[in-house]
């Protein structure tokens, strides 16, 4: 029986740690892939397969990186520090922490252990422009909190969409692209007005039907021309959506294995973190090209 499945700027200083992360629901809190993959400007690779994060260097090999830590997702700053989260529970009882590794190898707590769930403090994100904002999408409130060092600077509205808020996505600029439900929600930098850019983004495949709707759409990322790439989990399916809306299907997963995020390295090439029906993790590479290989 299959088992259910169920970038960025400056460091941001809250609660006197300097760190970014990123919320997740209680509710949502069944077991579900990670969605970030992570290319240092020295070619190294890190993905999380939530027992451990792992580094691919560019000779291809692979080893831990940090072990023990069930962390969704990955952020690197400018310098080449990677931070991850590390969340655990028993039951109902959460507890989290944000960890932090340096280029040289050393590894720290930039926020120690503290009693609770993400969710229930919404003080962080993972999603960040390049002036140091963070964009905390808060799921039961159906919003959006934009932060600054000083607090919440504004808040956009999802309220108007029907559907789960999946997950986001910000640009430099601070342009977001959010998915919720089975649309893609764009807002312009600076602004709290939402519109709908693309339709009909949830496909399913056999393979993957069981998948619940809250993780149908998984990991976004940006490539190079202001598209946005959509890891449709439930369908097996990456797909691109143009600036204009127009959307297009990138890649498609075969048999057991479907996409949770991706990136793009230096050359082009895009890497793709696949999560298999039995709960298998992997790196795909797609050359430029369309070689492809498993890292």
């Amino acid at each position: 029986m299959k088992k259910r499945l169920d970038k960025f700027a400056t460091h941001f200083l809250i609660a006197g740690s300097l760190f970014v992360l990123s919320s997740l629901l209680p509710s949502a809190a069944q077991a579900h892939p990670s969605i970030s993959i992570i290319v240092d400007s020295r070619g190294n690779i890190f993905y999380s397969d939530l027992t451990h994060v792992w580094r691919i260097a560019p000779d291809g090999t692979k080893k831990i990186a940090v072990s023990n830590v069930h962390t969704h997702e990955l952020w690197l700053s400018r310098d080449d520090v990677l931070y991850g989260e590390d969340v655990t529970n028993i039951g109902e009882a959460y507890r989290h922490r944000v960890w932090a590794l340096y280029p040289d190898g050393r590894l720290r707590d930039e926020v120690p252990w503290r009693e609770g769930h993400p969710v229930q403090y919404a003080d962080y994100s993972f999603a960040r422009d390049a002036q140091g904002r963070s964009y905390v999408l808060r799921r039961d409130e159906k919003q959006i909190d934009v932060r600054t060092h000083e607090g919440i600077e504004r808040t956009i509205s999802l309220a108007a969409y029907p559907g789960y808020a999946h997950w986001l996505t910000v640009d430099g600029s601070g342009v977001v692209n959010v998915a919720v439900g089975a649309q893609m929600i764009s807002v312009e930098a600076g602004s709290t007005e939402a519109k709908v850019v693309a339709d009909e983004l949830v496909e399913r495949s056999e393979e993957f039907d069981y998948v619940h709707d809250r993780h149908a759409i998984m990991g976004l990322w940006y490539g190079g021309q202001g598209e946005v790439y959509v890891a449709v989990f439930a369908g097996q399916v990456v797909k691109r959506v143009a600036p204009s809306g127009e959307v297009s299907v990138v890649v498609r997963n075969e048999d057991a294995w479907s996409v949770t995020g991706g990136a793009f390295d230096k050359a082009g090439a895009l890497l793709l973190l696949e999560y298999s029906t039995s709960n298998e993790v992997r790196v795909r590479r797609i050359r430029k090209n369309g070689a492809e290989e498993i890292l």
